[in-house]
C-alpha cells in the first residue's frame, strides 16, 4: 500500500527544502551502502583471480608489499600488471592536492612517474592509462592513526577513481605500526606502538565502514607475527651502534622492519641510519603474502618462491600469519556487511547520521551520486 501524506506534511517539506533533501539523501545513502555491501560480499565469495591489473595510490608503504608480489604471482601462475601513483611519505591530503592541480591544468599536478619509464603523469592520466581491476588507497603512516586526517581527501580521491577508472574496485590497505624503537614511542607522551596500531586499525576500518570497501590487512598480519616469540624484535646487545664497523649491521633476524642499515645519502656517501618504519625482507614477504591472498581472492600463497636470505621455515611461518589475518578480515567484513545491511534496511530514513550528514545537503548529494551510486549500480549489475 502506498504511503499517503496529508497537506500539513507536504507543506512542511515544501517549506523546509533542506530537510526534504536530507531525507532523500538518507534514503539514497542507505540504498547505496546496501549496494556497496552487496558488492563487497560478492567479491569476498567470488572466484579466485587468475589475472589482475593493480594500481596503487600511496607511498613507500604501498611499495613495500609490491617488492615480492610479482614473484608470488608468477609462482602462483597468475598474470599481474602493476601501475603506481607513489610518492615518498605522501598522504591522502597531498595526493588530493596534486589531483586538484591536475584537474585545474596546473603543471604542478604532474608528479607521478611510471616504474622504469621517464614519463611523468597526473593522477587522472595514470588512472585512465589502463583498465585497472583494483585501485588501492591508504593514508601516510604518520597520519594513519588519526581518523580526522582522512577526509575530505579520501572522498576526493575516491571520486577521481570513480571518474577515471569507473570499472575498478577500490580496496584499502591497512598499513602497519612502526618498530618499538622508533623515536615516536620515546617522547614521554604515552604514545606507544600498540596505540599507533589500534589507532590506525580503527581509522582504516572506519573508512571501510563508510565506503563498503574491502581491506588488505597488512597491519594486522604484522601485528599477529610480532606477538609471537619468533618475530619479536630483540636488539643486538653486542653491536656498538655509536661506532658501527663499516658495512656491518646489527644481528636482528626477528625484526619485521628494516632497522639499522647502511644507506647512500644525497651526497652519494654511505651512512649508518635507522629505519624502523619500512619492512625487512621478512616483513615485505609477509605483506606480499597478505596482498596476494586478498587481491587474488585465494586461501593459499605459493611456497615455491623464497626471497633471498629467507629460510623455507621462516617463509612458511609468515604465510600462516598472512593467512590468519586475511581470514579474520574476511570474517569481520562479512559480519559487518550483514549487520550494516540489516540496519540500513530497517532504520528510519529520517535519521541522517554519519559522514554524509555532516556535509551540506547539496555536497552530500553530489558526493554520493558521483562516487558511489552510479558506479556501484554498474558493478552490481556486472556481478549479478
Amino acid at each position: 500500500m502506498k504511503r499517503q501524506f496529508d497537506s500539513k506534511q507536504v507543506g512542511h517539506f515544501c517549506n523546509n527544502p533542506i530537510q526534504l533533501i536530507s531525507s532523500y539523501l538518507c534514503i539514497c545513502r542507505r540504498f547505496v551502502l546496501v549496494l556497496s555491501v552487496l558488492v563487497s560480499v560478492a567479491t569476498l565469495s567470488g572466484a579466485e583471480r587468475t589475472s589482475l591489473k593493480l594500481f596503487t595510490i600511496g607511498n613507500s608503504f604501498s611499495d613495500n608489499p609490491l617488492v615480492y608480489l610479482p614473484a608470488l604471482a608468477k609462482a602462483g601462475g597468475k598474470t599481474l600488471v602493476i601501475g603506481r601513483a607513489s610518492l615518498g611519505g605522501c598522504s591522502l591530503g597531498r595526493h588530493a592536492g596534486y589531483l586538484a592541480k591536475a584537474e585545474a591544468n596546473d603543471p604542478a599536478g604532474r608528479v607521478y612517474k611510471d616504474s622504469g619509464k621517464p614519463s611523468v603523469k597526473t593522477l587522472p592520466e595514470a588512472l585512465a592509462a589502463d583498465r585497472w581491476d583494483i585501485v588501492t588507497i591508504q593514508q601516510a603512516s604518520t597520519e594513519s592513526y588519526k581518523p580526522e586526517t582522512y577526509h575530505p581527501a579520501a572522498d576526493q580521491i575516491i571520486a577521481a577513481i570513480r571518474k577515471y577508472a569507473p570499472q575498478a574496485e577500490i580496496v584499502i590497505q591497512e598499513t602497519w605500526a612502526y618498530r618499538e624503537d622508533h623515536p615516536f614511542f620515546h617522547t614521554n607522551d604515552g604514545f606507544t606502538q600498540q596505540k599507533m596500531y589500534k589507532g590506525l586499525r580503527t581509522a582504516y576500518h572506519q573508512l571501510a565502514a563508510e565506503t563498503g570497501f574491502r581491506i588488505i590487512p597488512t597491519g594486522d598480519a604484522i601485528e599477529l607475527a610480532r606477538k609471537t616469540q619468533h618475530w619479536t624484535y630483540v636488539p643486538d646487545q653486542n653491536f656498538d651502534l655509536k661506532n658501527p664497523p663499516a658495512g656491518q649491521v646489527p644481528n636482528e633476524p626477528t625484526s619485521l622492519n628494516a632497522g639499522w642499515i647502511w644507506a647512500t645519502n644525497k651526497a652519494g656517501l654511505l651512512k649508518f641510519t635507522h629505519d624502523s618504519k619500512h619492512l625487512s625482507t621478512a616483513g615485505k614477504y609477509l605483506a606480499a603474502s597478505v596482498w596476494y591472498q586478498t587481491l587474488f581472492n585465494t586461501d593459499a600463497v605459493p611456497a615455491s618462491f623464497l626471497p633471498p636470505g629467507l629460510s623455507a621455515g621462516d617463509a612458511a611461518d609468515l604465510r600462516t600469519h598472512a593467512n590468519a589475518a586475511v581470514k579474520a578480515e574476511r570474517r569481520e567484513a562479512r559480519t559487518s556487511a550483514s549487520s550494516s545491511t540489516s540496519k540500513m534496511v530497517s532504520a528510519p530514513a529520517a535519521r541522517a547520521t554519519g559522514v554524509a550528514a555532516k556535509r551540506s545537503a547539496i555536497d552530500s548529494a553530489t558526493f554520493w551520486k558521483r562516487t558511489v551510486l552510479k558506479p556501484n549500480l554498474n558493478r552490481l549489475a556486472g556481478i549479478l
